[in-house]
């Protein structure tokens, strides 16, 4: 499973680990150095250093089979026929993850990105709260957009030239409609529907030690993490960020195809000329030095306040 970190890879996760045959293990994090390992190697194949020893073939095979024997018995010990990994840190990587496991089925989680780039802010604020440091992403506006962008790029660029390997996945509707989405998932997965996946929050997950202890409970704590599926958090963007922050947001994501595809609005229709006109400002003005925005911002104001 790939997303962007706080997409709400967290709830799928645990909607597919409520179903009788799936195990979904902790987040396993080091698929990454994994594949930086196996482009080494394959490097070293090229330079014909250790060609007598593998080829890239072997070298997939015995890769392959690593992740696999680190993996799957958990999903025996639990008497699950298929396992379910979730890291936010695969979705840069789910192109190269895809060529190693042929054989494995990919869920690509979106939500909107003024969801997850303010669900971002919010940890990292925690995060100095406590001096815990943590990614970039997490620091800056501008940062948090960037990332978000870049697992975008990674998503939909697998899910476009792998369609019958990867299932895009909105989180808003998972969690508004969340039967007929975990159908949609059964029904991609080739596995009969559960209506225990409706209620995560019933069951012990596997991955709940490590995500709710891990940074002093930055991601999420126990009560969230333990929740059914609820539309609470869809809107919860509109008072956590502000609006120089939602005109950037809109600014850097308005063009997107893919999810004006998915009905993702990022968009100014319906605000007022004026009110747009402010926005867009805004959404300019932001990739300024501080200083000068706090001037910029000024002006805009004054300047619409005559004219509106």
């Amino acid at each position: 499973m790939c997303g962007a970190p706080r997409s709400g890879t967290t709830p799928v996760q645990n909607m597919l680990d409520a179903h009788p045959d799936i195990c979904g293990g902790p987040e396993f994090l080091h698929l990454p150095d994994i594949l930086r390992l196996r482009d080494t190697l394959r490097s070293s194949i090229d330079r014909e250093w250790i060609d007598l020893i593998c080829s890239h073939e072997d070298l997939d095979t015995a890769i392959s089979s690593l992740v696999e024997s680190l993996l799957l018995p958990l999903a025996n010990k639990n008497g699950c026929k298929f396992y379910s990994e979730k890291s936010p840190q695969n979705i840069p990587v789910i192109s190269e993850l895809i060529k190693l496991f042929p054989k494995a089925r990919f869920i690509h989680v979106v939500r909107d990105p003024r969801g997850i780039i303010a669900s971002m802010l919010q940890v990292g604020k925690r995060a100095r709260a406590k001096n815990i440091k943590l990614q970039n992403f997490t620091r800056n506006l501008h940062a948090a957009i960037d990332y978000v962008n870049k697992c975008f790029d990674a998503g939909f660029s697998a899910a476009n030239t792998a369609a019958d390997k990867v299932l895009t996945v909105c989180y808003e509707n998972l969690v508004g409609k969340p039967e007929s989405e975990t159908k949609r998932i059964c029904a991609f997965l080739h596995l009969d529907w559960s209506a225990q996946m409706l209620q995560p929050g019933n069951f012990t997950h596997l991955g709940e030690k490590a995500i709710t202890a891990k940074s002093d409970k930055l991601w999420y704590d126990k009560e969230t993490y333990q929740s059914n599926p609820n539309t609470r958090s869809i809107l919860k963007w509109k008072t956590t960020l502000t609006p120089t922050q939602q005109a950037a947001i809109i600014s850097a994501f308005k063009d997107h195809q893919e999810l004006s595809r998915l009905g993702y609005d990022l968009s100014l229709n319906g605000l007022s000329k004026t009110r747009r006109l402010y926005y867009l400002s805004l959404g300019r003005f932001s990739r300024l030095s501080y200083r000068a925005s706090r001037h910029a911002f000024s002006f805009v104001r004054r300047t619409l306040g005559k004219i509106s």
